[in-house]
């Protein structure tokens, strides 16, 4: 039983790695250099480096929509 916990705790971690990854490439916004330092810290700090990773381009996606205000 605690088995299949931890095969599909870790499915689902992946499968989150792997949909922050899919976002990141294919953010315009970010230069090549960008991407390749956010899929480090996606890949290489789990879960925690995804939803940083996530977290800024949501940030950045609210920056980009905003509308801007003439003064």
């Amino acid at each position: 039983m605690s088995d299949e916990i931890l095969i599909y705790g870790l499915g689902g971690l992946m499968f989150f790695q792997a949909y922050v990854t899919v976002r990141v490439v294919r953010h315009k916004p970010y230069t090549a250099a960008q991407k390749r330092r956010q899929l480090l810290f996606v890949w290489l700090i789990p879960f925690f480096g995804a939803a940083v990773a996530l977290a800024a381009l949501a940030t950045n996606n609210n920056k980009d929509s905003a509308p801007h205000q003439p003064k």
